[in-house]
């Protein structure tokens, strides 16, 4: 094909079709005629040996020869049949005619019904039984059998056909079909020259004018005096020849565009339309430049969202794209235009503010804070809370470097995290390399801190706001790493690292001991306590955490109904199976089941029959605003109607404000702890206040 001109490739590709064409359908009609008329061949044999059977009935069982004979002359003279053979029920010829090609054996081998018996590719061989269809048994001596009976073969009729008719019409087909190929070919070809002629040279003269185009004879026209579309390729051409240059500058107008397009993806996030940390980098450079020759000063933000992680897990990666834009907009609406935003990674975004005292740079740092813990993010039928830990940075004139400024805000991020998340920090006086070194060994710093003593275990008292529901000593387990020089480290911080670094199991173990530990001693000293313990979310997925906390209880020898196990309420969608089968172990064992941070997500509450918790902490989002927000009161109020139907009692987290107190005891919450409620204190104080006003 390569090495043809455009009128003999025109040639091929107009006949080369109709031929395949053409000889599909002749093959097509020749089997389907054939076939057909093998068809009527087996019904024309299975018609014959059902017609022949009850007429040789009479003929065998009176042993009259002559009928037989008879009855297979005539049938062999039928078109088509090449023998007949009538046998008796033991496979004696009784009658024969013609040259039978049916082996003996298949003469003897016994017919149940009209069916083909044999096949060559000259003959069709068809046998039928003979049945006697009179009953020679007295009805009245028959009377106790049951059901129809049984026909007896007395004989059987076997028919041969010849197919060398059928061969013959298959030629006659084939024939017939190919001579109309033939003749269809034929006119084809001729019909195909000339429209190859017609086609061929039009197309000839364009292809000289396109290649001499190529070589940049631009002023090439060809002649327009073909028809139809060819007269319109004609035209075109001459018109694209006329406007080329419009196109050069139509190109070059969109490389510039295409070159602009690049130049903003180098500079902005790509999934959020945000500043990279690139481009945020080159401003803050520009920014202390400014300062440092005498401009206003300005402040940095370095913000980490707390609860991202649980969303991307949850609903997968399409639902933490969309946060981290919807976030992106939400942080933009908030800010002044001179001020800058720039996503600078995974969940992390920067915000310049320029002319910006450090004050106002507190101010909107915690602004943005609040604004993002009252934020609720809404994917499909789920709502999370989320909240931003956010370290906060001057650019003085002191500072050097824009990596200094970035490694100070983002030490403070992490210090915000650890003391406890959703909060603002402000860089310390100390460097951001030895603040970076310090948060670079977390593994060994968790793990030295449960060997040398250094977590200091604390109490959260939980006290009752309604009469209707049981009082007694119950508090909350929670836990703060105290270092040496350091700030204490909260406890979401330390669940969170301990996760990370794969340490959630020795916690979980030293919580849960804990506990056991100072149930054991509250039932030596007569005295009924509950004790709130939390769990990693790791603890779920690891069968071990169950089978440990049944021993443990073994070993103290105590029951597990004081012992009150919590996790985050996301937790039950993202491993619902394990976390049902968890609880069902506790339950088992006597223990409780809790769920925290419960209605910052509407997607559990149809996980509460197969869970039964004993209790619901709330999310601190729903309870902070409950006296001046409606929306607020209105989804409490349905979810206390959800719990108290299934008797779960809610406690309400951080309450630090005697009305805030008061409203939610009168919408029915049960529980509360906080400032107001009773303040945290060490544990084993705690235990020792239980017992004596047990012993009083």
């Amino acid at each position: 094909m390569r090495h043809l001109d455009l009128r003999h490739r025109l040639l091929v590709l107009t006949l080369l079709p109709s031929a395949l064409i053409a000889l599909i359908l002749v093959l097509y009609f020749t089997i389907s005629g054939v076939r057909s008329l093998e068809e009527q061949m087996h019904i024309k044999g299975l018609a014959t040996v059902r017609h022949l059977a009850p007429v040789s009935e009479y003929a065998i069982i009176a042993g009259q020869q002559d009928g037989l004979h008879a009855l297979v002359q005539a049938t062999i003279q039928e078109p088509g049949v090449k023998a007949v053979v009538i046998v008796n029920s033991k496979g004696r010829t009784l009658a024969v005619s013609g040259r039978v090609s049916l082996a003996a054996d298949s003469l003897r081998n016994r017919v149940e019904h009209p069916r083909l018996v044999g096949e060559s590719e000259r003959w069709l061989a068809f046998g039928a039984p003979v049945l006697r269809t009179q009953n020679e048994t007295d009805p009245l001596f028959d009377l106790a059998s049951s059901g129809q009976p049984v026909p007896e073969i007395i004989g059987m009729i076997f028919v041969e056909f010849d197919k060398s008719e059928l061969s013959n019409h298959k030629r006659e087909f084939l024939t017939r079909g190919l001579i109309v190929v033939g003749i269809g070919l034929t006119l084809m070809a001729l019909l195909a020259i000339r429209m190859a002629d017609h086609l061929a040279k039009p197309l000839t003269r364009l292809a000289q004018a396109v290649n001499a185009m190529s070589s940049g004879l631009f002023s090439t026209r060809v002649p327009v005096v073909s028809h139809a579309e060819l007269r319109q390729l004609e035209a075109g051409f001459n018109e694209m020849a006329e406007h080329i240059e419009d196109m050069q500058h139509s190109m070059q107008s969109r490389i510039e565009a295409a070159t602009a397009q690049l130049v903003f993806h180098a500079s902005h996030d790509a999934l959020t339309g945000l500043l990279n940390r690139r481009e945020f980098e080159l401003r803050l450079e520009k920014v202390l430049d400014t300062i440092q020759a005498g401009g206003e000063e300005a402040s940095m933000l370095f913000v980490d969202l707390d609860r991202f992680k649980p969303v991307n897990d949850t609903c997968g990666h399409l639902a933490g794209d969309e946060l981290l834009r919807q976030i992106g907009q939400f942080f933009a609406g908030r800010l002044r235009e001179t001020d800058t935003l720039a996503r600078l990674g995974g969940d992390e975004f920067g915000i310049l503010l320029a002319n910006c005292n450090h004050d106002r740079a507190r101010q909107v740092a915690h602004d943005l804070c609040q604004l993002s813990n009252d934020y609720r993010f809404i994917w499909q039928d789920k709502i999370f809370s989320i909240g931003a830990s956010i370290g906060l940075t001057p650019i003085t004139r002191q500072v050097h470097n824009v990596q200094e400024i970035i490694g100070a805000s983002d030490a403070a991020c992490q210090r915000a995290k650890e003391q406890g998340r959703n909060q603002v920090c402000e860089a310390e006086a100390s460097s951001p390399p030895e603040r970076r070194q310090n948060q670079g060994n977390w593994s060994s710093r968790l793990a030295e801190a449960l060997l040398d003593g250094r977590l200091m275990l604390e109490a959260l008292p939980v006290r009752r706001l309604n009469r209707e529901v049981p009082d007694g000593d119950i508090a909350e387990l929670s836990a703060r790493l105290n270092e040496p020089g350091q700030p204490p480290i909260a406890m979401s911080a330390l669940i969170d690292a301990a996760e990370r670094y794969e340490l959630a199991n020795q916690f979980d173990q030293h919580f849960v001991d804990t506990g056991i530990r100072a149930m054991a001693r509250a039932t030596r000293a007569g005295r009924a306590m509950k004790c709130l313990v939390p769990l990693s979310r790791n603890a779920l997925e690891n069968s071990a955490t169950s089978d440990y906390i049944g021993r443990r209880l073994r070993e103290e020898g105590v029951a597990g109904k004081g012992l009150c196990l919590m996790f985050p309420e996301d937790v039950t969608v993202r491993q619902s199976g394990q976390i049902v089968e968890f609880s069902r172990h506790m339950q088992r064992l006597g223990c409780q089941i809790a769920l925290t941070e419960f209605g910052s997500g509407l997607s559990s509450f149809h996980h509460l029959r197969a869970l039964s918790p004993a209790y619901i902490k709330l999310s601190p989002g729903l309870t902070r605003d409950i006296v001046d927000n409606r929306t607020s009161t209105a989804l409490l109020k349905a979810i206390l109607e959800i719990t108290a139907a299934q008797n779960v009692y809610a406690i309400a987290d951080g309450i630090d404000d005697l009305s805030q107190r008061d409203s939610l005891a009168t919408l029915g919450v049960s529980y509360a702890q906080g400032q107001v409620i009773a303040p945290r204190e060490p544990f084993d104080a705690w235990l020792e206040g239980a017992i004596l006003r047990g012993a009083n």
